[in-house]
């Protein structure tokens, strides 16, 4: 699946990241039902949750010059799963 979105953020960074599943969910009238989050390793996930059609992720550290795939994957009421990948770049400025 190509990259939903990029972001940058700083080492020292405690961020969170939305990934709206609105349009996939209402064009097939189902409901999200549960959320897993993996990330690369070197980059911290400290929470997620699934909040209506939204999954909120909270990522933390990371190498400077480095880039982080997050993979999101929203399991449906219907027994549909559709992932989302984001790339986290750590820059210290």
């Amino acid at each position: 699946m190509p990259v939903l979105e990029k972001f940058t953020k700083q080492p020292a960074d405690m961020q969170d990241y939305d990934i709206d599943y609105t349009e996939y969910l209402d064009q097939l009238q189902d409901t999200g039902e549960e959320a897993y989050v993996t990330v690369d390793s070197g980059i911290d996930l400290i929470n997620y949750s699934l909040i209506g059609k939204t999954v909120k992720v909270w990522l933390s550290g990371g190498e400077s010059g480095k880039t982080y795939k997050v993979t999101v994957t929203l399991k449906t009421v219907y027994g549909r799963t559709k992932q989302a990948d984001i790339a986290i770049r750590v820059r210290e400025i």
